[in-house]
């Protein structure tokens, strides 16, 4: 007798009256070994040779040494060891591996490993997911996508926020649906978001993008119609909405309310976390900014970012990835990082919203994983700000889990009414040639790969259609075999990832190492000389120095940090525009021998801006906005146009000051490009405050 999927058998009983036996049926053990398979598949491709990339990114890397080093430290997320300014994201992943490097030491393993394990739990978690809902079939491809692609596992191979926060928002849908079928509804919403918040914690308000699709899970898979069935879901959307609120903003309410001694916050300007929230994290990541008029708002094309003008940055290895468009997810800067299994997420979720209109449980799924894949690629698609092609990363469990449901979706209405096999074949071969065409764009890379992918996907159509008519081959073996095609190209470029180290740690991308992601980018663009200029300063500086080097940028002090575990002052933080001290507090600082030794050149003129914090005007003066002295280690922002450039803060004024006042170094022992760059302000506090 043939053998074919089993339809979702999904009950509507509460889970806690269910009962368990402790025997193990064959069945059962089939079962947990595809778990384990696709396991083994996500830990290969995410852990294997994983420390070639070294540190990974040193910006990240340098914090983290820097917050092993005092729970002071480690609760702000403190960039340099001195803890003069944070990290321009929120701490919750740093954290993280800041433990891990204090259990198991500072190295590329112990730095890297948590964002391997994250990912791979990432995959984990969603197979769990769609398997109680629609079975083993669906969960293992489920699975098995989210395992090989490529954009997931070039950053679970790194030390960036994305895994976590992934993870954090996976396990959020997991409570959400588990809210929906439980009697302890109110725990599991609360829990849900309670992880939405650590993951606005993680990305900040990149973490709220799927919350919509979350709250409307709730709604339609409320008992009865949804029209007459209010009361039982608009409670459940508040709590998520206050757990939510509650716990996103803790972490910004205790920040911004310390009453002692704390890091300027990097990446805001006026040394608050709401304003990096709603600023450099939020309305300059969707709206840009302008440089050239100082505003939120597009710039105008081509724009320059980070000393590249990047007229074709719409082109794979773009620094800001395609134009914003309704097909931005499919085109060659993106297509090939996210785009391979989305027609067939987005065709199939229709198909399945079909067949499970009356199942609230498994229709409030298909919602769900639709409404995140949706909202995820609808505001990457049009945001017109920051973005970099591996925030797509996002969007790899809603497709994922889409895979799996659609497939099995499609093959149990096909199996009811042979129409339906229509749709099966249109979304494989829709999805065959978004592929084909994404993988034009690379010629030569995994050519072999395509015409294979089609033969494969062909004959798994034509199984699946044989088992359907006949009734006498296996339907599940068919479906397998197309996606076992369709899986092949990236999981051809995930193997390249595994195979070579990430030359572009700052903003990694899958595949060919084109443009920006063929080159160094970042904090690794400065390092030249640096292990000699690391030795210099051990060498001339004080041992009472609380930093022994000063710099605009925080791209040229991480690796002296992260590497070398120098202390070093970053003063305009991650970008060099942070507005953080006035040349009379830098003067302060000098006069008490915090600091000593000052680097004007680098960052002053090659660091990747981006949009900008606060742009300098057009004639290269710093921007206007007075700074009181500090107080408790704060630094508030007073407007005055008048200011002084004395007064004005931000590291322009502070350089000038240094190079009037100060004394350049020359020594031959130090590398080429510091002679000169390089200026020594012992005992020139009170020149620096007079300037």
């Amino acid at each position: 007798m043939a053998t074919s999927i089993p339809a979702p058998s999904y009950n509507d009983e509460p889970a806690g009256s269910r009962s368990f036996s402790l025997s193990i049926s064959r069945e059962q053990m089939t079962t947990w070994l595809l778990l384990v398979a696709v396991l083994a598949v996500a830990l290969f491709f995410n852990v294997w040779g994983l420390t070639k990339t070294g540190y990974g990114n040193t910006y990240y890397a340098a914090a983290v040494r820097s917050m092993t080093e005092s729970w002071h430290n480690f609760f702000f997320g403190a960039f340099d060891p001195g803890g003069f300014i944070t990290v321009d994201k929120p701490p919750v992943f740093l954290w993280i591996d800041a433990l891990f490097a204090r259990v198991f030491g500072y190295s590329s393993t112990s730095l890297l490993l948590p964002s391997a394990i994250a990912g791979t739990a990432a995959v984990g978690l969603l197979w769990l997911i769609v398997r109680r809902y629609f079975g083993v079939f669906a969960a293992t491809i489920a699975g098995l996508v989210l395992a090989v692609t490529p954009i997931s596992v070039a950053v679970n191979r790194l030390n960036l926020p994305e895994p976590f926060y992934i993870l954090a928002l996976i396990g959020a849908a997991a409570c959400v649906l588990r809210s929906l079928e439980s009697r302890r509804w109110l725990l599991w919403t609360i829990a849900a978001g309670v992880l939405v918040g650590i993951a606005f914690n993680t990305k900040m308000l990149a973490a709220w993008i799927p919350g919509p699709a979350l709250a409307l899970a709730l709604v339609v898979g409320a008992q009865g119609a949804w029209h007459s069935s209010w009361r039982h879901y608009l409670p459940r959307v508040a709590v998520l909405g206050v757990a939510t609120l509650v716990m996103s903003l803790s972490w910004m309410l205790v920040v911004d309310n310390w009453p002692g001694d704390r890091p300027y916050i990097g990446g805001s300007q006026d040394n608050s976390v709401q304003d990096l929230i709603v600023g450099y994290n939020g309305l300059e990541r969707v709206e840009g900014f302008d440089n050239t008029a100082g505003v939120r708002g597009p710039a105008p094309a081509p724009a320059q970012r980070g000393g590249i003008v990047t007229t074709g940055r719409n082109g794979p290895g773009g620094i800001i990835a395609g134009e914003p468009d309704l097909l931005r997810m499919f085109d060659a800067a993106n297509g090939g990082q996210i785009a391979w299994f989305l027609p067939f997420a987005l065709m199939g979720g229709v198909v399945s919203l079909w067949r499970w209109r009356e199942n609230r449980m498994l229709r409030a799924s298909v919602v769900l994983w639709l409404g995140w894949t949706v909202l995820f690629g609808g505001v990457f698609s049009y945001t017109q700000g920051i973005y970099h092609s591996y925030y797509t990363a996002a969007l790899a469990p809603g497709i994922a889990a889409l895979a799996g449901i659609s497939a099995v979706a499609a093959l149990d209405l096909a199996k009811q009414h042979r129409a339906w096999l229509l749709a099966f074949v249109l979304m494989a071969l829709v999805t065959v040639a978004v592929q084909l065409t994404i993988a034009g764009h690379f010629d030569g890379f995994f050519d072999w790969a395509q015409p294979l992918m089609v033969v494969v996907v062909l004959a798994g159509l034509a199984l699946t259609a044989l088992s359907l008519l006949t009734k006498r081959l296996p339907a599940a073996a068919g479906i397998a075999i197309v996606v076992a095609g369709l899986v092949l190209i990236p999981a051809s470029w995930s193997s390249y990832e595994t195979a070579n180290a990430s030359l572009n740690t700052t903003l990694p991308q899958a595949g060919p190492r084109q443009g920006a992601s063929g080159r160094t980018f970042g904090s690794g663009a400065f390092d030249g000389g640096v292990a000699t200029l690391a030795e210099w300063l051990e060498a001339n500086s004080f041992e009472s120095t609380k930093w022994k080097l000063v710099v605009t940028s925080a791209q040229n002090a991480s690796t002296l940090i992260a590497h070398h575990d120098l202390p070093v002052l970053a003063l305009g933080g991650f970008s060099g525009r942070d507005p953080t001290l006035s040349a009379i507090d830098f003067a302060g600082l000098v006069s008490n021998g915090d600091v000593r030794y000052v680097l004007t050149n680098g960052s002053a003129n090659r660091i990747p801006a981006g949009p900008p914090n606060q742009p300098p005007s057009p004639n290269g003066a710093p921007p206007n906005g007075n700074r009181q002295p500090p107080n408790n280690g704060r630094f508030v922002p007073q407007a005055s146009p008048q200011a002084s450039a004395a007064t004005t803060p931000g590291a322009a004024g502070v350089m000038a000051a240094v190079q009037a006042s100060c004394t350049a170094v020359t020594d031959r022992a130090l590398p080429v490009q510091y002679r000169g760059a390089l200026y020594d302000c012992a005992g020139k506090g009170p020149a620096l405050a007079a300037r």
